[in-house]
């Protein structure tokens, strides 16, 4: 019989007391991949909480007084992921199909690797300035530190950013299994930056690599002392199960992946108060309000290499292009669609995703979108899909219902005639981007007007850029309002920024300074 994986709870990997199992399938070959993962049970979960509310006070304390500690146990899980690459690599491809070079050895797995380290850098500022409090100088810590400590000492008030009181939750996406995973990605590093246990879920399309990068952080957790209990592993479970842990046990959630499952996960946190950073859809609309030829083509050729980057599986891939009339509109599929249909079929993450792509581009049609390109693919495989472009009319699109994300190499060219930026954000809501492409000669008062019509619906706002990459710097929003996220506040990427999203603001009324933080003190 298969042996199944374990799962980690309390400071140990056991086998699983749950009596289900799933196995996860190859997208490059619809191989049925032969190691069975175990669905968590409620119980274990219970255990899991458990074990992470005991660990949560500490990681609060050692981020309070000891944050370096925390910066040497990321760069540990580093230390760790660096002697599991050829591993943690091949599992990955062999689960999902993203080629190893560049995208996963090198690309996602550098990015893995810089946000640990710019977290753990986060931490060793975060060091200096207790160091300096406690040597009886706030001063750094007022000017620098990301828990903005407040002191009013004429008042005896002091407050200051601190952890939350409960552990979090971190469930990571499909299509980035390094970067964003529930393990190792950018969410777990800020929570547990920012001084919080972890309870990881992993994703049922890639569950082994969710071991291999769990094995990785249980080892670091180990070799730096961090309290037992501070990271839990699960592979997969219930959605109900997941809801009774977070309404019982968890401080706040971070997720990324569809909008159904975020909403599902909103719906729960809503209910008993519990802060839901969730990344869910986006279609990153590009306006066009060039009218010259060369502006034109230039944004026709960027957009399709956005759009068709990473087989279109980005949340940045923006897969909506507006122009001004039909005129452009038609020029720009001239100058696409035979390079559309030229390029190799596209492997998505899974047979489901792909079925769903071919449904969404065959609903468009039946909707009263033009397909520009054959829809066919050309080679075996249930994963396989062709890029597609297609065209409409705004105003078509608009009454219709043609503006849902579509997961995949998809774009869609609409003709506006008339229609106005505020008529296209009210059907598709906040974005995480929106970019405004215009001529080389564009007036300041143009772009501005166009800025301002833009600027409120979307986390970040590009110039004659496209946004399907997002680069990990303190200054980067990878955020937006709802339903893009479920927070427009905050970020995903970026540190110490992304790290505010795990503290709550504490204060200390008529409390010595010597029973205060360092940083309050």
């Amino acid at each position: 019989m298969t042996p199944r994986a374990h799962v980690l709870v309390g400071n140990g990997w056991r086998e699983s007391v749950s009596t289900r199992s799933f196995m996860a399938v190859s997208p490059i070959d619809d191989q049925v991949l032969t190691e069975l993962y175990p669905i968590s049970t409620a119980a274990e979960l219970s255990a899991m909480a458990a074990a992470a509310c005991t660990a949560q006070p500490i990681m609060a304390r050692l981020a309070l007084h000891e944050p370096g500690r925390i910066g040497a146990f990321l760069r540990r899980i580093a230390i760790e992921l660096q002697g599991a690459k050829a591993a943690i690599v091949s599992v990955a491809h062999r689960e999902t199909g993203l080629p190893v070079e560049p995208r996963l050895a090198t690309v996602e797995f550098g990015r893995t690797l810089l946000q640990l380290e710019q977290a753990a850098a986060c931490c060793d500022a975060e060091q200096a300035a207790i160091d300096r409090a406690l040597a009886g100088d706030a001063s750094l810590g007022e000017a620098t530190s990301w828990r903005r400590p407040r002191r009013d000492e004429h008042a005896g008030i002091a407050s200051m950013l601190e952890p939350l009181d409960r552990p979090v939750l971190s469930i990571g996406p499909n299509n980035f299994p390094l970067a964003y995973h529930g393990c190792v990605g950018g969410d777990t590093v800020a929570a547990f930056a920012s001084g919080h246990a972890v309870i990881a879920k992993g994703h049922p399309l890639h569950p082994g690599t969710g071991i291999v990068l769990a094995v990785c952080v249980h080892r670091a957790a180990v070799a730096t002392g961090m309290p037992s209990g501070c990271f839990q592993f699960m592979a997969h479970a219930e959605p109900a199960d997941l809801a009774a842990l977070i309404e019982s046990s968890i401080g706040a959630v971070a997720f990324t992946g569809s909008r159904r499952v975020g909403l599902a996960i909103k719906a729960t946190c809503d209910r008993v108060g519990v802060p839901a950073f969730l990344e869910m859809s986006s279609v990153n609309p590009v306006w066009l309000l060039a009218a010259d030829s060369n502006s034109i083509d230039a944004c026709a050729d960027a957009w399709m290499q956005s759009v068709t980057l990473g087989a279109g599986q980005f949340c940045t891939k923006p897969g909506l292009l507006l122009v001004q009339d039909r005129a452009t509109r038609e020029r720009i599929v001239s100058r696409l669609a035979a390079r559309f249909n030229a390029l190799d079929d596209a492997t998505l993450l899974s047979m489901q995703g792909a079925g769903e792509f071919r449904g969404s581009v065959e609903r468009l049609r039946t909707l009263g979108a033009v397909l520009h390109t054959d829809p066919s693919p050309r080679s075996t495989g249930g994963a396989r899909v062709r890029p597609a472009l297609c065209s409409a009319d705004a105003a078509t699109a608009l009454s219709a219902g043609m503006l849902d994300e579509v997961f995949g190499p998809f774009g869609l060219v609409l003709a506006l005639d008339g229609v106005t930026p505020a008529a296209i954000y009210a059907a598709i809501g906040g974005q995480l981007t929106s970019c405004v492409w215009c001529a080389a000669d564009a007036t300041d008062e143009t772009v501005a007007a166009w800025l301002a019509q833009v600027r409120p619906h979307c986390g970040r706002v590009l110039i004659n850029k496209m946004p399907t990459g997002v680069a990990v710097t303190e200054s980067m929003v990878h955020g937006g309002p709802f339903p893009a996220t479920g927070s427009a506040a905050h970020t995903a990427v970026g540190f110490p920024t992304s790290m505010i999203r795990f503290a709550a603001r504490r204060c200390y009324d008529a409390v010595p300074p010597r029973l205060r933080p360092p940083l309050l003190r």
